[in-house]
């Protein structure tokens, strides 16, 4: 029960500054909003690693198709 009050304590605090500090991402290129997103990321993979003991494996990635530009097309 302390374990978890922690996380989510932590969890929610470090997402909303993480949001708060990238607001100007919003109108500034976009490789800062995909920063934002990097980093809301990793605090997320840290604090289920530190408080909950949590390991994420992530399965398939050679299936991800990198270097490769899609698009969509307007009718």
């Amino acid at each position: 029960m302390i374990r978890n009050f922690l996380f989510k304590t932590f969890f929610f605090f470090g997402i909303i500054l993480i949001s708060i500090i990238f607001i100007p991402a919003l109108i500034l290129p976009k490789y800062l909003t995909l920063l934002g997103g990097k980093i809301m990321g990793y605090w997320s993979k840290f604090c289920l690693y530190f408080f909950l003991s949590v390991k994420i494996e992530v399965i398939g990635k050679e299936n991800i198709i990198s270097n490769e530009k899609f698009f969509i097309a307007c009718s």
